[in-house]
């Protein structure tokens, strides 16, 4: 799965490439991309408690970790939250104690080479984003900083953003190649259901995001409970999704996850699975209009006669 998702951003970075190559006005830079959105930031001393309770009133999925003299530490991500969670860490241990602690998605070592300046094409942020798929590191957030010693103008760059950038290629007149990139089919970049994993909507919630941790993916789908080899009812029917965002979410309203099924979670989230929906031929386009509406990083596709989930 890391494979497909690596292909998808190399496959789009590719094709802007050639747009660069062939001459054309493809403009779009990282610095406009990243100032649509304000960047989270937290102290070393805040609790992962607190921290999960800014990125939840931000709508962020990572905050850049800024010390006393606004010097960059690192970036926390809802990926540390799910792991802390697995690990049985304390929410009260502070961003200080988990950015030394070894096991952080973006400690300060990976802040250069994840830096960008603003000028930089987007191409060259999806190229960047491919690169760390593939590492120990996994993280799907850059920073942009318009010098290395002025971080007081730091930005967060997230995958969203750099699809979001992209694909805005559809509504304007960039070029033909750039508008061809959003044309694309869903179906052509998706995950496959046989690549996602899955859990029972009995399960607890811990259990789902253990699932999620082991399976090494950000979405976990959540399907009734069958008897053993029902594979047709397991394509058919999903009750939703589980990401990080929901280990961010019980952290932030300390939610006991071995005592709450995945059932009545999905159900307080208030998020129906049908504003998860995406039609496999829809464009990657409309797929982005779904997840920039719906505030969701992850879509549910399914065959154009809805009769079957496929990624």
């Amino acid at each position: 799965a890391q494979v497909k998702e690596y292909n998808y951003w190399r496959s789009i970075a590719m094709t802007c490439s050639e747009i660069f190559h062939n001459g054309e006005n493809f403009d779009i830079l990282v610095g406009g991309i990243s100032a649509d959105r304000p960047t989270a930031t937290c102290s070393p001393e805040h609790t992962l408690f607190e921290a999960s309770e800014l990125l939840q009133s931000t709508g962020r999925t990572a905050a850049v970790i800024l010390d006393s003299e606004q010097s960059v530490l690192g970036v926390l991500t809802e990926n540390d939250m799910l792991l802390a969670f697995i690990d049985g860490v304390s929410s009260t241990c502070t961003v200080s104690q988990w950015l030394h602690g070894g096991e952080a998605r973006l400690p300060s070592f990976l802040i250069s080479p994840l830096t960008l300046r603003p000028d930089v094409p987007l191409v060259e942020a999806a190229l960047r984003m491919a690169t760390m798929v593939k590492g120990d590191f996994a993280c799907h957030h850059l920073l942009v900083c318009h010098a290395e010693e002025d971080s007081n103008h730091v930005q967060l760059l997230s995958a969203l953003d750099i699809a979001r950038g992209l694909l805005a290629t559809s509504s304007v007149d960039v070029c033909k190649e750039a508008a061809e990139v959003a044309k694309q089919s869903v179906d052509k970049v998706m995950k496959l259901r046989s690549d996602v994993p899955s859990c029972a909507l009995a399960d607890s919630l811990g259990d789902a995001l253990d699932t999620l941790h082991s399976a090494k993916q950000n979405c976990v789908l959540a399907i009734p409970s069958a008897g053993e080899g029902d594979a047709k009812l397991e394509c058919t029917v999903v009750g939703g999704a589980v990401t990080p965002a929901d280990a961010l979410r019980a952290i932030s309203e300390n939610v006991n996850c071995r005592n709450m099924s995945v059932a009545k979670w999905l159900h307080r989230s208030g998020i129906s699975p049908e504003d998860r929906f995406v039609c496999s031929d829809a464009s990657l386009a409309e797929a982005a209009a779904l997840m920039s509406k719906g505030g969701l990083h992850h879509l549910l596709v399914e065959e154009p006669s809805r009769s079957k989930i496929v990624g």
